[in-house]
């Protein structure tokens, strides 16, 4: 299962299992329900427009809250203002630059969650995917159509779950990899059905992510909304772009038992090839974190390389823990 559009990177599984233990009749039937629920929840011309996306996440440590706007100028450029508790972030992007005020730290993880599933989760099945049935469900006290899959991912198999609202088709829930995102309340925007109100758990932690979700048509829409604040930093598009390449990638010594947990770190490397500001952004067992996070960080690259010069950049490091 790949996200539609996602943040994070695919790579294909040498070994590919959608031939094994699926009717290839019930795997047709599940490829369009979710191409159409991706489809109906996606516009075929979006205006200029403001969303606006407002949250609390729960965690061990108490509540947060926090917010991220979008405002886009169709064809000219688009503002993104991020806040989580102490963190804040203004980018204004135009045609071949992009004007940053804030915080220099990365993004959250919680906010990046959020980033992730909004305006709506979107994916498509692909050779990692077996499909097993489809069944009649009630969710959110309205009839659903559920499609229950396996994920395998090398020796790690996730059971899975999408269910998509019977009337309109849009998806309602999915349980993935441990992770179950809810949506409710949908409205009609520029002829397509997003949530306005998503609801985000993973099983093997405490985290939880509460959202409410806007969107505005800005018929009169204000070109100042893209002027540069006057303390930001202006960084020009790069013309050409190579990312970072691993040079020392340690992993965790394996154990003697069967199970597999993976642990994914977020992370900026610098213009020296190193990695800063490393933050779990998803992990199976939360116990596993701390030697993740030091394991990342010993980790090397050489750097990005942004019109033939050394450049930062946010990268996604996991951490496999075999046996453990």
């Amino acid at each position: 299962m790949k996200p539609v559009l996602g943040i994070l990177l695919v790579f294909v599984a040498l070994f590919t299992s959608s031939s094994f233990c699926q009717d290839i009749k019930v795997r047709e039937q599940a490829v369009l329900l979710l191409e159409r629920a991706n489809a109906v929840s996606s516009s075929p011309k979006l205006p200029n427009l403001e969303r606006v996306d407002t949250f609390h996440a729960y965690s061990e440590v108490g509540v947060q809250e926090g917010s991220f706007s979008r405002v886009v100028i169709q064809g000219v450029g688009r503002r993104e203002e991020y806040n989580f508790g102490a963190f804040h972030l203004l980018n204004v992007h135009t045609q071949k630059q992009v004007a940053v005020a804030g915080s220099p730290k990365i993004v959250p993880a919680e906010l990046m969650k959020v980033l992730q599933i909004t305006p709506i989760w979107r994916g498509q099945f692909d050779d990692e995917d077996v499909i097993h049935a489809i069944s009649d469900r009630t969710v959110g006290g309205a009839a659903a159509r559920c499609i229950e899959f396996d994920t395998i991912q090398g020796q790690h198999t996730d059971n899975n779950e999408i269910c998509v609202d019977a009337k309109t088709g849009a998806i309602v829930r999915s349980r993935l990899g441990g992770e179950v995102i809810e949506n409710s309340e949908f409205f009609s925007f520029a002829g397509a059905l997003y949530p306005g109100k998503i609801s985000y758990a993973r099983s093997s932690g405490t985290q939880k992510i509460e959202i409410s979700q806007t969107m505005t048509v800005l018929d009169n829409a204000d070109a100042n909304v893209l002027a540069s604040p006057p303390d930001a930093q202006i960084r020009k598009l790069c013309t050409t772009f190579r990312r970072a390449f691993g040079v020392s990638m340690p992993q965790p010594k394996a154990g003697n038992g069967a199970q597999a947990d993976d642990v994914v770190v977020r992370a900026m490397v610098g213009v020296d090839g190193r990695v800063y500001d490393a933050t779990v952004q998803d992990s199976d067992r939360e116990d596993l974190n701390p030697e993740a996070l030091g394991l990342a960080k010993q980790w090397t690259f050489t750097p990005a390389m942004c019109d033939g010069r050394a450049n930062t950049q946010e990268v996604y490091v996991t951490l496999h823990f075999s046996g453990r």
